[in-house]
């Protein structure tokens, strides 16, 4: 019997071999695979664990800048209602003195400064913000990550502190005065009494922004960080000024002059420029609705004979599209617009805080945000 079992495992010797390697192949595969099925699982729960911690963390930056983006902006506006005030002018304009005509020609130069200066100053916090936020929030999460602590509280008052360059020091002012020399440019040989349509009126918002974003040397778009973040020579100046705050300061500087953030910019001005147009519009609007009809007809442009009863009953945006305005009755719609700062309670909002708003929410720069998180986050 012994050695009939032994002349068998003989002659089938390959066979069990064989078999034995298929067997034991196969049980290693499927342990192998089940081993790295259960790293793959463990590995997708990791990543999954992490975007969400990350969403999580950047929702919690997108709400914090927001609400300093808010903040700041009231005393951004504090600070353009300071450099553009008309207080001085319309005290003396009360007194009716005998160069009231000098007078409302600077009216009109400030008037049209100030708006511009919103509009610019509006969008350029707003970006500023968003990145300086986003960067540091990146650099947090890796903190958080690296269970390590690079970003103290007292380098992120530091870091946070240079973006207040624009509203304490020489940002806003800067901003305000080389507005108001293309505004000068763009508005001396406009007289009082020329009569303008709402086209006319965005024609010279629209000459404006050219020549504003024409001056290579200081235009705000493309060169950004001239108004809002002090001189490296002034940081390095300071006796805490840390490695890293120097980092920081260099790598805000590459994305606020990066072609996506001026692009993010341009876009921003010229729909801040359109918003302006659109409360110049209802306001006008608001003008025309106490007119009698036979008034507002003679102040309308090529409008058609119709009957005045007919006429009458049109829309009054439509009224506002053919109306004739001198450019001495335009200043006080425009003055009024932006002669108080940021007021979330006021209604209806005012200029600045439509345009502050619009941007806070404004997808351009929602994205550029998102992006330098990614950036800065990731490592």
């Amino acid at each position: 019997m012994l050695s009939r079992l032994q002349d068998f495992l003989s002659r089938h010797r390959r066979k069990f071999i064989v078999t034995g390697a298929l067997v034991g192949g196969t049980i290693y595969a499927a342990r192998y695979a089940q081993r790295k099925l259960v790293e793959y699982q463990e590995r997708q729960a990791r990543e999954f664990f992490e975007r969400t911690r990350r969403m999580h963390h950047f929702e919690s930056t997108e709400r914090t800048c927001n609400q300093v983006i808010l903040g700041m902006g009231e005393e951004m506006c504090q600070a353009v209602l300071h450099e553009c005030s008309t207080d001085e002018l319309l005290e003396q304009l009360r007194q009716n003195p005998s160069n009231k005509l000098e007078l409302w020609e600077q009216m009109k130069i400030v008037s049209f400064t100030r708006l511009a200066t919103f509009v610019y100053a509006s969008s350029m916090l707003v970006i500023a913000l968003r990145v300086a936020l986003n960067l540091l929030g990146g650099y947090i999460y890796r903190d958080i990550m690296t269970e390590q602590r690079q970003i103290t509280d007292e380098l992120k008052q530091q870091y946070l502190s240079l973006i207040r360059h624009f509203i304490t020091d020489d940002g806003i002012r800067d901003l305000a005065r080389f507005i108001r020399t293309q505004v000068v440019e763009v508005l001396k040989t406009m007289p009082l009494s020329r009569q303008l349509t709402l086209a006319d009126t965005e024609q010279i918002f629209w000459s404006l922004q050219m020549a504003i974003n024409g001056d290579t040397r200081h235009d705000p778009n493309s060169k950004l960080t001239k108004y809002l973040l002090p001189d490296l020579s002034r940081l390095q100046q300071r006796a805490n000024c840390s490695p890293l705050l120097q980092q920081m300061y260099n790598e805000t500087l590459d994305m606020l002059e990066s072609e996506d953030c001026i692009g993010v910019c341009v876009h921003n001005v010229s729909r801040g420029f359109v918003l302006s147009c659109d409360a110049i519009a209802e306001s006008m609007g608001e003008t025309l609705q106490h007119l009698a009809p036979g008034e507002l007809q003679q102040q309308q442009a090529g409008v058609s004979s119709a009957p005045s009863s007919q006429q009458s009953n049109n829309n009054n945006l439509l009224n506002v599209n053919t109306v004739l305005l001198a450019v001495a009755k335009l200043i006080p719609i425009i003055s009024g617009l932006t002669s108080h700062g940021y007021d979330s309670a006021a209604r209806p909002h005012n200029l600045p805080t439509q345009l502050l708003s619009f941007y806070v929410v404004s997808e351009k720069a929602k994205m550029l945000g998102a992006n330098v998180y990614e950036t800065f986050s990731s490592g």
